[in-house]
């Protein structure tokens, strides 16, 4: 092992179960009035990686682009917009009708068009010393965005869920546009400067749906992309399984390099576990909702060190458990950065 690593060498060795120098770290989390615009947004990415450090980057991307590429309409709230995101206005499938106007799309014009450009202008600036990672979401969470909700909780899959029951055939079309759709785009994506692509299954959990519906309704959209990005030439893929009751025994054989969950629900396995039941890479182990929230510092150089011991430094990114709230205080990441620097065998 060399006594100091580049990023790309700790990586890998992450990924790969080998020694590091030092654990490798990245955070990834909205602000949702820099996502405004793809300049604000490319300056504020560069400026979290320079005062930060990370070892790669999860390109964060407005979390509607995808719903506004298929017709969402949202709209701008001066007070509660800077925590929350984009309004939802109008959802674009109101009943199983409307999942016939879920067409294939050019990945290349409109707003997924303006998503490429953040990814462009990132690889002028950082050329190949950083990872990147371009932000997909799976095709049954974009047809969830579509029916108009936040996808802040499980309980609002009510009508994506009666729409798989009542019009499979139709769902089923819809889903293959979105995937056909994402797929190109992750190539674009990669012709554009990422290294791979993020993708996150959001809302649905084994809260919102089952295996053997994700097998029929997930599974087959998603592995396409992961595909596409692979055949462009993506070296870094990463899975995030979202929220609560994840299914980890369900997608680890995903082909992706990195899985990133939240190892602090109650019920999601611990990090031990999870590095037990796969051969890839876990990045988090953070509780991005309350101590990288809250503090205090020695808080959150216990989680480090607690993470760093059960793990043994190996396999492990450090990291939230999902994105983190826009409020963190950037004294509490770069406690994390710290307690990493700090922590010995």
């Amino acid at each position: 092992m060399k006594d100091e690593m580049t990023k790309w060498e700790r990586v890998m060795a992450a990924v790969n179960g080998e020694p590091v120098d030092r654990a490798p770290l990245s955070f990834f989390g909205h602000n949702h009035v820099v996502e405004r615009s793809t300049d604000t947004l490319v300056k504020h990415l560069l400026y979290q990686n320079s005062t930060f450090d990370w070892d790669f980057m999860k390109i964060q991307l407005p979390n509607t682009y995808y719903g506004e590429a298929w017709g969402c309409k949202y709209q701008w709230d001066p007070a509660s917009s800077p925590q929350k995101g984009w309004l939802t206005v109008e959802g674009s499938i109101k009943k199983r009708e409307d999942l016939y106007n879920v067409k294939e799309l050019n990945p290349r014009k409109g707003i997924l068009g303006e998503q490429l450009k953040v990814t462009k202008l990132l690889k002028s600036f950082l050329e190949e010393e950083v990872p990147r990672m371009h932000t997909i979401f799976t095709p049954l969470t974009v047809i969830k965005r579509l029916t108009g909700t936040e996808l802040r909780t499980s309980s609002e899959v009510t009508l994506t869920r009666q729409l798989m029951e009542e019009a499979p055939n139709a769902m089923h079309n819809a889903l293959r546009a979105v995937s056909n759709t994402l797929a190109e785009y992750a190539r674009e994506a990669i012709r554009s400067g990422a290294d791979g692509i993020f993708m996150t299954t959001t809302v649905w959990s084994l809260d919102a749906i089952s295996e053997e519906d994700y097998k029929i309704f997930g599974i087959p959209y998603d592995l396409p992309i992961y595909e596409a990005a692979i055949d462009e030439g993506a070296r870094l893929n990463i899975l995030h399984l979202c929220r609560d009751n994840i299914m980890l025994d369900l997608l680890s054989d995903y082909p992706v390099e990195i899985i990133s969950y939240d190892a602090k629900e109650p019920h999601n396995p611990p990090l031990t576990e999870a590095l037990a039941k796969t051969d890839k890479a876990i990045w988090g182990g953070l509780n991005h909702k309350t101590t990288l929230l809250n503090g205090p510092l020695d808080a959150i150089y216990d989680d480090v060190n607690e993470v760093l011991n059960d793990t043994n430094a190996r396999r492990i990114i450090l990291g939230p458990g999902c994105s983190v709230p826009p409020q963190t205080p950037a004294g509490n990441l770069q406690a994390v950065r710290d307690a990493i620097n700090t922590w010995h065998k």
